[in-house]
């Protein structure tokens, strides 16, 4: 029995030795392969150097598949070289080696045709890289060939089209061609400036819903044989795969728009009745707006201004999805990016392309590119402005934190409810409170409320419980804030059937309503003490933090929105 016992346990160690060796050999493996990389990029940079051309990483540069398709890839491959970006005439260009004979054909054949040509050195693994690219350069070509947006149909359209209501009748007559179906939607989104468009099926139709101001709205319904016939479009445009119907799948496609890019994301699920559509519409004249155009008081600009002019530290951004996070980042490239400066993103994907900064997507097949691992290839790229996309886990927010501890600027977003929640967030993030002062310099939260329409909004004296829910929530307003004269304010009420210039929703437009609060040694020593929600949103308020309901508040009485809408969004 004892040599029964003996030798089972002898077994178990020896297995546990054997699988201790074969994770020791895959170990060494990965580091050996990983030190073959670096040592090749290594000499990537020397000849970069040696010829005086630039290095490029392209783990870390975005590839343009639309300028990867200027060539062939079997000219591509000849050439070991690649166009991995174009700015109208002008080409990025990656080569192994400049100096040999098919890379200098290559370049010739493109000077030849009229492009000026930045060349840059480029290792062989990354070269692969590009070329791999080419995959979704085949498909989209097929795409553009079979399924093109008219941009002149799409403006016919929009000239028929006053309001949401005169789309069901465009809707009929478009019914019997997939081609004008689709182009009907689209144009009646853009010009409705729809967010979202929503297709979904029923037992005995399609439901067309727009999403406008962040409320969803009935647009029109579509026969389930013209919805029949859109589906296979839609999925073939965006790059799906037609024939698979039980499984969700994502693709999007781009198109011009009056000078401008728009980019389609779609997304289906399989549902009761067949498959359900969503667009997400990218506008860029949405996305792109300037900081000053946001809505933020001037008491609280004049804090982001200050704190976006520090050489280092980390701004993050709060709020749910959809309320207006990526475009509040956005407006602080734009607002700090100049020639002097070297600013790398990290995104979710790139929602709009901003002139003199390198934009990086993220890339989750097998782990390929997350936000982890991007942001630490990043940090070694000698960045002064890091942005990225959002703080998902801890070793995301462990990276950013030293990032922000070592001479960079770091702008993020956390998904919390409100400024307060991003310190309890961290802390559950595994970060170590004392690590949170000397890192974070700013906490913003946000939403977006809808603008009252100008045009049939009735400008009234407030009720008397209106009144009293008013003096409440500011009673509190902090000293730097000027307080209103209350008993003489005007308000505006949406108009309960609205008018044809806010398609009879009596709202038009949104805009943005914030809390901010700076770290400063009153919350540092909060910090230190692993606070909770609580905790932090009462030292902030001490400091004098205008909350995000006190700033909607402010925003009714100065007629831009109305209580009912911020009571819709805030409680």
């Amino acid at each position: 029995m004892y040599f029964c016992l003996a030798k089972n346990y002898l077994l178990r160690y020896y297995l546990k030795m054997i699988k201790k060796n074969e994770q020791r050999d895959i170990d060494t493996k990965a580091k050996l392969q990983q030190l073959r990389r670096e040592a090749e990029e290594e000499k990537a940079k020397n000849l970069a150097n040696k010829l005086g051309f630039s290095y490029i990483d392209l783990r870390i540069s975005p590839i343009d598949e639309y300028a990867l398709a200027l060539a062939k890839k079997e000219e591509a491959v000849k050439a070991q070289a690649a166009i991995i970006q174009q700015k109208q005439k002008e080409l990025v260009v990656v080569a192994v080696n400049p100096q040999l004979a098919a890379t200098k054909v290559f370049i010739k054949n493109l000077e030849e045709q009229g492009y000026r040509i930045n060349l840059a050195v480029v290792s062989k693994s990354n070269i692969q890289r590009a070329w791999d690219k080419y995959e979704l350069v085949k498909t989209r070509t097929v795409i553009t060939q079979k399924a093109e947006i008219d941009t002149e149909q799409l403006k016919q359209i929009q000239q028929g089209l006053a309001t949401i209501k005169d789309l069901n009748e465009a809707l009929q007559k478009a019914k019997s061609s997939a081609t004008e179906l689709l182009n009907t939607i689209i144009a009646a989104g853009l010009k409705l400036e729809a967010s979202d468009i929503h297709i979904e099926t029923t037992a005995k139709e399609a439901r067309l819903r727009f999403r406008i101001d962040g409320i969803l709205q009935d647009a029109g319904f579509i026969p389930l044989t013209a919805f029949n016939l859109l589906l296979p479009r839609i999925k073939i445009l965006s790059g799906l795969k037609i024939n698979i119907h039980n499984v969700p799948q994502d693709g999007r496609f781009t198109f011009k728009s009056e000078n401008t890019i728009i980019e389609i994301r779609v997304s289906t699920i399989p549902a009761e009745h067949g498959e359900n559509i969503v667009f997400r519409v990218l506008d860029p004249k949405t996305i792109g707006l300037k900081l000053e155009d946001l809505g933020i008081q001037n008491y609280d600009f004049k804090i982001i201004e200050t704190e976006l002019k520090k050489p280092n530290g980390m701004i993050i951004t709060c709020g749910p999805t959809g309320s207006g996070k990526t475009t509040l980042l956005y407006a602080f490239l734009k607002k700090v990016n100049n020639p002097e400066i070297k600013i790398i993103t990290l995104e979710d994907p790139i929602e709009y392309h901003l002139e003199g900064v390198e934009q990086t997507q993220v890339d989750e097949t097998g782990g390929a590119y997350t936000f982890a691992n991007g942001l630490r290839s990043i940090v070694r790229q000698d960045p002064d402005i890091i942005m990225v996309g959002e703080i998902r886990d801890n070793e995301t927010a462990e990276i950013a934190i030293n990032a922000a501890l070592t001479g960079h600027l770091v702008f993020s977003t956390l998904h919390t409810n409100d400024a307060a929640g991003a310190i309890p967030r961290l802390i559950d993030m595994k970060i170590n409170p004392s690590l949170i002062p000397p890192a974070l310099n700013l906490v913003i939260a946000q939403r977006l409320v809808r603008r009252v329409c100008p045009k049939c909004s009735e400008e009234v004296s407030p009720d008397k419980e209106t009144l009293e829910k008013i003096k409440k929530e500011l009673a509190n307003l902090p000293s730097r804030v000027q307080k209103p004269d209350l008993e003489k304010i005007t308000i505006k009420n949406a108009s309960q059937t609205g008018c044809s210039f806010c398609n009879f929703t009596g709202y038009k437009g949104r805009i943005g309503v914030f809390e901010l609060f700076v770290v400063d040694d009153k919350m540092e020593k909060v910090i230190l003490q692993t606070p909770s929600f609580v905790e932090v949103k009462e030292t902030a308020i001490k400091s004098g933090m205008v909350t995000m309901k006190q700033d909607g508040i402010l925003k009714v009485i100065n007629k831009i929105t109305t209580i009912d809408e911020v009571e819709r969004i805030l409680g």
